[in-house]
C-alpha cells in the first residue's frame, strides 16, 4: 500500500479530468477517501490471479471516489440525466430555431408537460451548492454582499441604450419590425408569423436577417460612433444609409458619451442580448 500510494492521488486526478468538479468539493477529501479504498484494495489483492496491483486497484479507486461525489450530491442520478437531456435538447432546438427554445416548445421536445418541466428545473436548481468558506464566486463578485443591482452609471447607460436601440427598432422600414418585435419579444415562431403576414417561411427568415443587419449598423454608429460598412448592392446600401440617417435624428445624438464606451461592450447583435438590453430574461 506504500509502494502504490501514488494511485489514490492519480485516481483523483482521473476523475477530475472526466467531469467538472464542483466547487464546494475539496480534492483533499476526495484524495482522503481514495487513500481508505486504498486500504480495502490492498486487504482483497489476490497476486496469484495474474494481474499488477496497479491494474487491479486504479478503476477500484476511481469508482470509490465517484461513489463519495454521488453521496454528496443533493440531486439523484435520474434527475441529473434528465437535466443533461433537458440541455442537450435546448441547444438542439436553438440550432434549429434560431433563437432561444420557449418553455413549451422546450417541454414538447422532450415529451412532457410545462409542469413537468418546470419541477425538474427546480430539482436541478435544489442541487447547486457553494461553499460558506468561500469568498468570491467565479465572477468575482462577493458571496458575502451579493449586487442588489447595477450603480447609477450602469443604469443610466443602460436606459441610453435601451432608448436608442426602441427607437431603431421604430425606425425599421416595411414590416421588418413587426418580425422583430414578434419573433424576439412575442415568442412566435417565423412559421405563424409567415402564415398571418401571408408571405413563405424563407421571406421571412430573410426579413428578420435584414432586420438585424440594420439594427446592427444603426447601433454601431449611434452608440459606438463606428459606421457599418453596407453589404450588397446599390438598394441595399442606400436602404441602410437611409435607415440609419433616421435613427440618429430619432435618437438626437450622434454617438453615446465618451465614459460608457467603458461601461458597457458593443451593442446586442444576438437576440438574446436585444432581450438583456430591454432588460427581459435572454
Amino acid at each position: 500500500m506504500t509502494e502504490h500510494l501514488a494511485l489514490a492521488q492519480y485516481a483523483v486526478n482521473a476523475v477530475a479530468a472526466r467531469i467538472s468538479l464542483p466547487a464546494h468539493v475539496s480534492r483533499e477529501d476526495l484524495l482522503s477517501c481514495a487513500q481508505v479504498a486504498l486500504v480495502e484494495v490492498a486487504r482483497r489483492f489476490d497476486a496469484g490471479a495474474g494481474a499488477t496491483f496497479a491494474t487491479y486497484a486504479l478503476p477500484r479507486l476511481q469508482g470509490a471516489v465517484l461513489d463519495e461525489l454521488r453521496s454528496g450530491d443533493w440531486a439523484s442520478r435520474s434527475v441529473r440525466a434528465a437535466a443533461r437531456r433537458s440541455d442537450a435538447a435546448a441547444d438542439a432546438l436553438a440550432a434549429r430555431l434560431g433563437r432561444p427554445p420557449t418553455r413549451a416548445e422546450l417541454a414538447a421536445e422532450l415529451d412532457v408537460s410545462p409542469t413537468e418541466l418546470s419541477a425538474l428545473q427546480v430539482d436541478v436548481h435544489r442541487a447547486v451548492m457553494v461553499s460558506i468558506d468561500a469568498t468570491t464566486g467565479d465572477d468575482g463578485g462577493t458571496f458575502d454582499v451579493p449586487a442588489t443591482g447595477d450603480s447609477p452609471e450602469r443604469a443610466m447607460v443602460k436606459r441610453e441604450r435601451a432608448r436608442h436601440l426602441h427607437e431603431a427598432m421604430a425606425a425599421l422600414p416595411d414590416r421588418l419590425g413587426e418580425v422583430v418585435e414578434r419573433s424576439f419579444f412575442g415568442d412566435e415562431s417565423l412559421t405563424d408569423i409567415a402564415v398571418d403576414l401571408g408571405v413563405t417561411l424563407s421571406r421571412v427568415s430573410q426579413m428578420r436577417a435584414r432586420a438585424l443587419v440594420l439594427l446592427h449598423a444603426a447601433m454601431s454608429e449611434a452608440w459606438e460612433e463606428r459606421p457599418v460598412v453596407a453589404a450588397g448592392g446599390v438598394r441595399a446600401r442606400t436602404q441602410q444609409a437611409g435607415y440609419v440617417a433616421q435613427v440618429l435624428q430619432r435618437t438626437g445624438e450622434r454617438a453615446r458619451p465618451v465614459a460608457s464606451r467603458a461601461l458597457y461592450p458593443p451593442p446586442p447583435r444576438t437576440p438574446a442580448a436585444v432581450r438583456r438590453a430591454f432588460g427581459q430574461p435572454a
